[in-house]
């Protein structure tokens, strides 16, 4: 009997996980996603530039933004696992 072809997607993933990569590939998502997930206003005011470890790094135009968005960090937390792997960005450093 022959036997199925595999989709290639699901070999590169397979093979993704198996050498550790699928985490770091799901919290750069946030990078990516970032205007998306917060909305226009505070993306007009923030860039998300990197993640260090389960960090994600916010650069933000001016201190008042910092401040507000310090206020705010938990709803963005919920907004982050909301929109990728739930737990995959345990904080955010705003700079």
């Amino acid at each position: 009997m022959a036997r199925e072809p595999e989709k290639i997607g699901g070999l590169i993933a397979g093979y993704l996980d198996k050498l550790g990569f699928s985490s770091r590939l799901g919290k750069q998502e946030a990078v990516l996603h970032w205007s998306e997930i917060v909305g226009s206003r505070i993306a007009q005011e923030t860039q998300a530039v990197r993640i260090d470890g389960d960090t994600l790094v916010v650069k933000v135009t001016q201190a008042a933004w910092r401040q507000q968005l310090s206020f705010l960090k938990g709803e963005l937390l919920t907004k982050l696992d909301s929109k990728l792997e739930k737990g995959c960005i345990k904080d955010i450093r705003f700079i």
